[in-house]
């Protein structure tokens, strides 16, 4: 990677992984740009930080919902109804905990999204970017180069054709960004950047793989 003047360089060599700190930083916001782009670049090859920093985001969540999905359970005062037998107190409790698991499990944190950049290349080393099924998916679109627009419109096609997904989005510097949260199904994919009347200005080829 090259290295950007005035920040660190974090210097994935091949077989390295990012440290725990750059995970942190990055599941809470905090990474600086210049290095966020050379994390992301290593995190689009990197299956291990991916589900590193997927696990980061689950214990995060967990931590901020685990009081509050307890809370049921606690709620359960067996002596404010003297006038049950053990049976209806034992059935009064099954049907308290049953209502506290069906919250908790409604209320359980989604896997972090898998972070796609799609980047417009040119030459032999092109390689089409590929993304785990089935889990929340965020692509980085590049639109250097592109007439500028407050917003763009954002459409994922499948190779036959047929709109998949669709929105609208700012950019962000050189970037547009747009989350998928239910993912994509095992296919290939074109993901299409277009002007706000739909005019299609940039086309990305994406695998997503079962």
């Amino acid at each position: 990677m090259r290295r950007r003047k005035d920040y660190p360089r974090l210097d994935f060599a091949e077989g390295d992984h990012a440290s725990d700190d750059v995970l942190e930083r990055y599941a809470m916001g905090r990474l600086p740009e210049p290095e966020m782009a050379e994390f992301e670049e290593h995190l689009l090859v990197c299956d291990r930080c991916q589900d590193r920093l997927a696990l980061e985001d689950s214990i995060r969540q967990r931590v901020r919902d685990g009081a509050v999905a307890l809370q049921p359970a606690r709620d359960v005062v067996w002596w404010r109804a003297p006038g049950l037998g053990w049976a209806s107190a034992l059935v009064a409790a099954g049907l308290v905990f049953a209502a506290g698991y069906e919250w908790q499990s409604s209320h359980r944190p989604t896997p972090a999204p898998a972070v796609i950049l799609l980047q417009a290349t040119r030459g032999a080393e092109d390689m089409t970017p590929a993304a785990p099924a089935g889990r929340p998916l965020t692509v980085l679109l590049d639109v250097t180069g592109l007439p500028q627009f407050r917003e763009y419109k954002l459409e994922v096609v499948l190779a036959a054709g047929n709109s998949v997904f669709q929105t609208s989005a700012a950019p962000q510097g050189n970037r547009l960004q747009a989350t998928l949260s239910g993912g994509l199904a095992a296919d290939a994919y074109f993901v299409r950047v277009s002007t706000p009347t739909g005019e299609l200005l940039r086309e990305f080829a994406l695998l997503v793989r079962g």
